[in-house]
C-alpha cells in the first residue's frame, strides 16, 4: 500500500476517493460495491463487517450473479 503523499505526488491535502479494500485502488464511490456481511447468531464470535470493493475485484471473487432481491433493491428489475 502506498502512502497518501506518494499516491498524490506529495500533495497530502488533496481529497482521496474511497479505496477498494482488496486492491487498494482509489475508486469513485459511485463505482464501488458495498459488501455487507452479517454472520448468523450461531457465529456470534464474528463481527458484522462492511467493506467497499471495485468492480474488478468483485468479478475476481466470483460475485457476478446477484439474487433477485438485490436486483430489486438496486432498481435493476
Amino acid at each position: 500500500m502506498k502512502s497518501v503523499e506518494r499516491e498524490n505526488d506529495g500533495d497530502s491535502d488533496r481529497t482521496r476517493e474511497r479505496e477498494c479494500y482488496r486492491c487498494d485502488r482509489d475508486v469513485a464511490p459511485a463505482l464501488l460495491f458495498r459488501i455487507d456481511v452479517a454472520p448468523p447468531d450461531a457465529l456470534a464470535d464474528y463481527a458484522h463487517s462492511v467493506r467497499f470493493c471495485c468492480q474488478d475485484c468483485v468479478a475476481a471473487m466470483g460475485m457476478l450473479e446477484f439474487t433477485e432481491e438485490w436486483k430489486e433493491q438496486a432498481g435493476l428489475v
